[in-house]
C-alpha cells in the first residue's frame, strides 16, 4: 500500500500529467455535447470553490459555513456592473472579484475574535445574512424573481474582449484560470506565507511565539479565500446568465465544504478530486433527488470512518510544503552566515581577546508582578538575562516559572512591574511582537505543526527572516527560490546542531517525543534570537537526547545570546548554567550560583527538601 501511494504522489507531482490533463480538457469540448461542456464548466468553478474553503479551514483552520455569501457575492456583483453600469466582462468579474476581497478582509475582524463553534455560528450567520439580502433586495438583485439576461454563452450574449464566446470557449476560459490559480496556490502554499497558515491552523499562541502576527495572518486566509470564492461567483454569473437566491443558501456552503473534506482537506490535489466528484455525483442521482443529502451524509460517515484523510489521503503521500526545487538546489550551512546574523546584541563590547564584557543586561525584569483575581502568580520579581549568560530559572510546580515566561513573552500582560528589553519597556506588547523584537521562547509541551516534517516545523522559525510577498511568492520568482534555498541551509545547520539530520524528512507525527521537543527548541533557535527562554526543555528526554539539547544551548552561548532556562532536572542543570534564580510562590527566595543555591536553607525547604544531592528534584 506505501508503495502504491508514493507511485500515486510521484505521479501526481509530475508536470508532464499536469500537461497532459489540461492538453485532453482542451480539447475534449469540441467533441462533447452541450450538456458534457456546461458540467465540466460547472467542474472548474467547483475547484475554485473547494480550494477556497480548503485554504481558509484546511490550511488556516478558520471553520467557515457562510462560502456561499462570498460566492453570491462575486456573482451578483459582476453581473450587476454589467447590466446596470456597462462594464466590459473582463472588469466586471475582476471587480467582482476585489468587491469579495474586501469584505473577506472585513469578515475577519469580527471571525478572528471568535473560535470553533462560535466561528461556525459566526460565519453561517454571514452566509443567512447574503442570502436574505439576496432574496429581499427586490430593486437591486432582482429578489426571488432573480437577475436575468446577464450576457452567458447559454443566452448567446457573452462577449470579451471584442470576441463572441460560446459554451466550449467559455469553458477554455475556466480552464485556463483555474489551472493559474492552482498553479498560484501550490506556489503559495509551499513558501513561508502558507506554512504560516498551517502554523495558526495548530497553534496560535505557538506561531506568535516566532513572530507570525496571527490577526493579521487570519486576515489574508479570509481575504484570498473569498477572492477565489467571489471569482468563481463572478464566472458563474455568466455561465447561467440568471441569479436566484436559492443557488446561495446554506446548503451550498455545506456542499463546497463536503467537497473539500471528502477530498482531502489541507491538500490541493484533494479538493479537485472532491470537487470533481460533487459536480457529476448530483446528475448520477437526479431521480433520487429527495435523498441527495442523506447520500452526501452517508458518504461523510464513511470517509470519516475509513479515510479521516480524506481520498487524497488513502490514494497518496502526504502533501509536502517545501518546493521540490528549492530542496534540489539547496546549498551548504557554510553559505548561510549572513541569513544566520539574527539579532546582533547592542549590550556588551567586544575585548582584543574576542570574548564580551556584558555591560548591561540585554532583557530585565523588574518588580513584576501578574495576578489573576485574587492569586497572585508573580510578586515583585526581578531578573536580568546577560549576554553568553544561561541563568536557570527554577522552583517548585506552581511558584510561578511558566507564568513569568508568559508575562515576559505577551501572552500575559503584567499585573504591575516592567519588562525590558535593551531598555525598551515591552510589557503588554503581543506575543508576535515581542518575537519580532527577538523574545524567543519555547512551552512545556511542544506545539509544532504535527502533519510537517521536522524541515517543515524548523523551517517555521525562521518566518520573519523572510522578506518575499505574497505575491512574489506565489508567482515563485527566482529571488523567492533563492531566498527559501538560504533558509534550507540555515535549517540544515540548526538540525545538525539539535541532532534531527537523519530525520529531518521524516513526519513529526511519526517520531517519538524526544525528536519533537528537540524539533522544537531547533525551530526557536532558528529564529535567530536575540534572547532565548526555554521552558522545562529536558523534561522527557532521554541522556543522548540531553546532550543534543546541551549541544544547541551551548550553541547559542557561543553567540553570545542569553539563554533563561526553566528546568527540574538538577544534573542537567547543573553542568550548563552560569547563574540561577529559584522562586517560591511567585517570589524569588535565591539568586546566585548552584553551589550556593544547594547550600541555601530557603532553597532547601521550598524546593530540594531532602534530595540534597542534587538527583532530579
Amino acid at each position: 500500500m506505501n508503495a502504491l501511494r508514493k507511485t500515486v504522489s510521484r505521479l501526481l507531482a509530475h508536470p508532464a500529467l499536469s500537461v497532459v490533463v489540461l492538453l485532453a480538457l482542451w480539447f475534449w469540448p469540441a467533441s462533447a455535447d452541450r450538456g458534457t461542456v456546461q458540467l465540466l464548466s460547472f467542474v472548474m468553478l467547483n475547484i475554485l470553490l473547494a480550494q477556497s474553503i480548503n485554504l481558509l479551514t484546511g490550511i488556516a483552520g478558520q471553520i467557515s459555513l457562510g462560502h456561499a455569501g462570498f460566492f453570491a457575492i462575486g456573482a451578483y456583483g459582476s453581473a450587476l456592473m454589467v447590466k446596470s453600469l456597462g462594464f466590459p466582462v473582463v472588469a466586471a468579474i475582476v471587480a467582482g472579484t476585489l468587491i469579495t476581497t474586501l469584505v473577506g478582509w472585513l469578515l475577519a475582524v469580527p471571525a478572528g475574535r471568535v473560535k470553533e463553534f462560535y466561528l461556525a455560528m459566526m460565519t453561517s450567520g454571514f452566509g443567512l445574512l447574503c442570502f436574505e439580502i439576496a432574496k429581499e433586495w427586490n430593486n437591486v438583485t432582482g429578489g426571488v424573481m432573480g437577475l436575468s439576461g446577464i450576457p452567458s454563452p447559454t443566452l448567446k450574449s457573452l462577449n470579451i474582449l471584442g470576441f463572441d464566446i460560446d459554451g466550449v470557449n467559455y469553458f477554455r476560459v475556466l480552464l485556463v484560470v483555474t489551472a493559474v490559480v492552482l498553479w498560484l496556490l501550490r506556489n503559495f502554499v509551499q513558501s513561508h506565507h502558507g506554512r504560516a497558515f498551517f502554523a495558526i491552523h495548530t497553534s496560535e499562541i505557538a506561531a506568535g511565539s516566532i513572530g507570525i502576527a496571527q490577526g493579521r495572518t487570519k486576515r489574508r486566509a479570509y481575504a484570498i479565500s473569498a477572492a477565489l470564492a467571489g471569482l468563481a461567483g463572478a464566472f458563474y454569473a455568466h455561465l447561467v446568465g440568471y441569479l436566484g437566491p436559492d443557488s446561495f443558501n446554506i446548503m451550498r456552503s455545506v456542499e463546497v465544504l463536503v467537497m473539500a473534506v471528502v477530498g482531502g482537506i489541507g491538500t490541493i490535489i484533494g479538493p479537485i478530486l472532491g470537487a470533481v466528484m460533487f459536480t457529476y455525483l448530483p446528475e448520477k442521482l437526479q431521480a433520487f433527488a429527495a435523498y441527495q443529502f442523506m447520500v452526501y451524509g452517508l458518504i461523510l460517515m464513511v470517509m470519516f470512518l475509513l479515510f479521516r484523510k480524506g481520498i487524497a489521503g488513502a490514494i497518496a503521500e502526504p502533501a509536502r510544503f517545501i518546493a521540490p526545487r528549492a530542496l534540489e538546489g539547496m546549498g551548504t550551512p557554510s553559505g548561510s552566515g549572513a541569513v544566520a546574523s539574527g539579532h546582533a546584541s547592542k549590550s556588551g563590547a567586544s575585548r582584543a581577546d574576542g570574548t564580551h564584557e556584558p555591560a548591561t543586561p540585554v532583557f530585565e525584569v523588574r518588580d513584576l508582578g501578574r495576578r489573576f483575581a485574587g492569586l497572585v502568580a508573580l510578586d515583585s520579581v526581578s531578573l536580568a538575562l546577560r549576554p553568553g549568560r544561561i541563568t536557570a530559572l527554577i522552583g517548585p510546580n506552581g511558584s510561578g516559572k511558566s507564568t513569568l515566561v508568559n508575562v515576559a513573552s505577551g501572552i500575559y500582560t503584567p499585573s504591575n512591574g516592567q519588562v525590558l528589553f535593551e531598555g525598551q519597556d515591552i510589557g503588554g506588547k503581543p506575543n508576535h511582537e515581542i518575537a519580532g523584537l527577538g523574545v524567543v521562547r519555547t512551552f512545556q509541551d511542544p506545539r509544532l505543526v504535527p502533519s510537517f516534517t521536522v524541515r517543515e516545523n524548523v523551517l517555521l522559525g525562521a518566518h520573519l527572516r523572510y522578506k518575499s510577498s505574497m505575491l512574489a511568492s506565489a508567482l515563485r520568482l527566482p529571488g523567492v527560490l533563492k531566498e527559501e534555498q538560504a533558509m534550507l541551509a540555515r535549517a540544515a545547520e540548526v538540525m545538525e546542531v539539535a541532532g534531527l539530520t537523519a530525520v529531518a524528512d521524516q513526519l513529526l507525527e511519526s517520531l517519538p517525543y524526544g525528536y519533537r521537543r528537540l524539533t522544537e527548541v531547533a525551530r526557536a533557535v532558528m529564529a535567530e534570537p536575540a534572547v532565548l527562554m526555554l521552558d522545562e526543555p529536558a523534561a522527557g528526554l532521554s541522556e543522548g537526547e540531553l546532550g543534543q539539547l546541551a549541544s544547541v544551548i551551548r550553541y547559542i552561548k557561543a553567540q553570545h545570546k542569553p539563554v533563561l532556562l526553566i528546568e527540574h532536572h538538577m544534573d542537567f542543570v547543573h553542568d550548563i548554567v552560569d547563574d540561577v534564580v529559584v522562586l517560591d510562590s511567585g517570589r524569588v527566595i535565591y539568586r546566585g550560583d548552584m553551589q550556593g543555591m544547594r547550600r541555601d536553607p530557603a532553597v532547601i525547604e521550598a524546593y530540594l527538601g531532602i534530595q540534597q544531592d542534587g538527583a532530579h528534584a
